[in-house]
């Protein structure tokens, strides 16, 4: 794999649609983000501040979401990948302080599956706080990514001054969550010296509510379950299990509530790969006696099995129902999951039912999404606000209302009607 990288350090004078925090951005549509079938690249990033004047940008990209071409049969295939980023600093977002193109070639005479991988470093300054703008094209292909990404080099607390490794490969863990209980090394260069204090949570949360339902949030207990402490030492790596249930809290201030969360959940997640993942996402459609039955079955796959069957009247369309309701379920999961599995999200839930959003606007703090035509007044309408969770980055909750139940009850009854249901 060969990496070509060009900067230019000119500063640029542009102009955004984004002019504050909460403005939603009307020149991009991030719907791709959340359409599991859309033929997009999809890269995944970590941004690790490795010093007080240098930030590292990783990156991978599953190869199955790449295009390899190649002139003729004799020729291997080959992928042309481009990473381009801009940065910008929140005093003002109309001047790009630097910017950045990495080019990637990948050349293979099998296509097997395999991620690309890399890294990019960017000048930033402790104490300052920058926006990250990164589109990622897939050359071949010509359809692009866009993702934002928040850069906090002010508190050394954020995870972002953390970089964790899995340590019998020494794979970097993308995700905040894992299937099963490893060994890790965690990276924090910029905090030796310092205590870290080791957290362990056993919570259960509930799945969102309808949206036209009121909500009642409990109180979270902050109290942790298991607590443990050591000193980074001066290589700036220690060791650490990562548990298999629960979450764990990596703190250095626990007079403060942000930290570092990694979240352990049931094996095989994000996937469906057993009978008992298939019981809990049925709550949505199914009733209330319906899922006491469910969950009450000594003959768990018999169960699941004559749900739909009674919904969708022939095995046939059983099978084609179940792959897309499933499918729908581990979208959600990739990309929702936060402090709970994504189909339990606010956002989860809606792109489950309703099906992926035909645009989505985002802003810093809120999205919206629409199904239907934008400016098309009976185009149905989502705004999910992002929550200041000190465990997760990615909880956005939604603003919910009386005029959702409506449509939400079609939806469903389309679904217990054995009909795959699409808002679009």
């Amino acid at each position: 794999m060969k990496i070509v990288k060009h900067i230019f350090y000119s500063l640029i004078l542009i102009q955004l649609l984004v002019s504050c925090a909460n403005q939603v951005n009307n020149n991009t549509n991030y719907a791709h983000l959340y359409n599991g079938k859309s033929a997009t690249v999809k890269p995944e990033y970590i941004v690790y501040h490795n010093s007080k004047k240098e930030t590292e940008l990783y990156f991978r990209i599953n190869s199955n979401d790449v295009l390899y071409a190649r002139k003729d049969k004799s020729q291997p295939y080959f992928a042309k990948i481009s990473i381009h980023y801009e940065l910008f600093g929140l005093e003002s977002k109309k001047l790009i302080l630097d910017s950045a193109t990495t080019k990637i070639v990948d050349e293979t005479v099998k296509k097997n599956p395999k991620y690309l991988t890399g890294k990019i470093k960017i000048k930033t300054e402790f104490g300052k706080d920058y926006i990250l703008r990164i589109t990622a094209t897939d050359l071949n292909r010509n359809n692009s990514n866009d993702q934002e990404i928040s850069l906090n080099k002010s508190n050394v607390n954020h995870p972002q001054f953390f970089l964790v490794k899995e340590k019998e490969t020494g794979q970097l863990i993308y995700q905040n969550y894992i299937n099963k209980s490893i060994l890790v090394d965690i990276i924090s260069e910029e905090n030796v010296g310092k205590q870290i204090h080791i957290q362990r949570f056993y919570r259960d949360f509930p799945i969102a509510a309808p949206p036209f339902s009121s909500t009642n949030t409990k109180k979270f207990d902050y109290k942790p379950n298991e607590h443990l402490q050591q000193i980074i030492p001066k290589e700036g790596t220690f060791s650490c299990v990562l548990p298999d249930s629960g979450f764990i809290h990596l703190q250095l201030d626990t007079s403060k509530k942000e930290g570092v969360t990694y979240f352990g959940f049931k094996d095989n997640f994000p996937r469906i790969k057993n009978i008992y993942g298939m019981i809990d996402p049925l709550r949505y459609i199914s009733s209330n006696a319906e899922f006491e039955k469910l969950q009450k079955s000594e003959e768990t796959k018999k169960a699941v099995d004559e749900f739909w069957l009674t919904k969708c009247g022939t095995e046939e369309r059983a099978r084609e129902i179940i792959r897309k309701y499933y499918n729908r379920v581990q979208d959600a999961n990739n990309v929702f999951t936060s402090y709970v599995e994504g189909w339990k999200t606010d956002r989860g839930m809606v792109s489950l039912i309703y099906g992926s959003p035909k645009t989505v606007r985002k802003a810093r703090d809120e999205e919206v999404w629409y199904y239907g035509e934008e400016n098309n007044a009976l185009a149905l309408q989502f705004t999910f606000i992002k929550v200041d969770n000190p465990f997760s980055d990615n909880d956005y909750k939604l603003l919910r209302t009386q005029g959702y139940k409506s449509s939400w009850y079609r939806a469903v009854d389309a679904w217990r009607s054995g009909r795959v249901y699409w808002a679009q």
